[in-house]
């Protein structure tokens, strides 16, 4: 790739001859147009774009995160952030026997000088909810209070990863709601920091973890009158005409006296 100074004739857009010119973030470059080339797909060509497909994949579910935690470094590097996040973390992608695996604890998603915090171990909690607790870091004369703490948490099984919202570096807390389809799959969790001046921290590797679920939250059944009148004698009260749909089962068994089962459930 070669950048195009403004000259006589300026910059130009398109293909002339053997080249190629356009535009990349506000700088004007050129490059060679390159046949398309006939080659044997063999195996080891396969596994080797098996390996850099793998890390494509994961830059670009991480693409909120790397925009925040690369996007300085790419700049002076010219290139992408995405790109960026491939040449500095390749080394943790290994092929191996036909299969991909994936350093996660040295995979690093922000780089840069702002004062990081000191990230605690992650807490899964029931509804797919996990709470992330940190420190201040109030040795670091750069740190301050109104800096945005991030984390950034990927599934495997899925292939999927989600940037929370932030919150100041002075609430030293940090919670999530994570979808129900990650119910009981493995995670891992990177944190950042990014100052008032925009600037990133290092990335940190808070850990791997599994995402707890509430077995029976959601499970609902239609009730009809008759359920509905064993309940409303149970509390003491006059039976509604209307039949009760949607409570939950759990709910009946509580208001229930003496153990009594209620009717109609298996």
């Amino acid at each position: 790739m070669a950048i195009i100074h403004p000259g006589p004739i300026g910059p130009f857009n398109g293909k002339l001859g053997d080249i190629v010119g356009y535009s990349w973030r506000n700088i004007h470059c050129v490059r060679a147009y390159r046949q398309r080339i006939n080659y044997p797909n063999t195996e080891l060509q396969q596994k080797q774009r098996n390996w850099f497909v793998s890390m494509v994949r994961f830059a670009s579910q991480a693409t909120d995160a790397l925009k925040l935690g690369f996007h300085q470094a790419s700049l002076n590097a010219k290139m992408t952030e995405g790109n960026y996040f491939v040449l500095h973390n390749k080394q943790y992608f290994h092929l191996e026997n036909d299969t991909i695996t994936i350093d996660y604890e040295h995979l690093r998603i922000a780089s840069g000088p702002a004062a990081d915090v000191y990230f605690k171990d992650p807490c899964f909690e029931q509804d797919e909810t996990v709470t992330v607790e940190f420190e201040k870091n109030s040795m670091s004369l750069r740190a301050s209070g109104e800096d945005k703490v991030y984390v950034y948490i990927y599934t495997p099984a899925l292939g999927v990863g989600i940037l929370s919202a932030p919150v100041s570096r002075k609430a030293k807390r940090l919670q999530m709601r994570l979808p129900e389809s990650w119910a009981g799959l493995e995670v891992h969790l990177y944190g950042f920091v990014v100052d008032k001046e925009g600037r990133p921290s290092d990335s940190t590797y808070i850990g791997p973890g599994k995402v707890n679920h509430y077995e029976d939250r959601g499970r609902y059944i239609p009730l009809d009158n008759k359920w509905q009148e064993f309940v409303s004698l149970a509390q003491g009260t006059t039976a509604s005409p209307t039949p009760s749909v949607g409570k939950p089962i759990e709910k009946g068994v509580e208001i229930a006296q003496n153990g009594a089962e209620p009717p109609g459930i298996p």
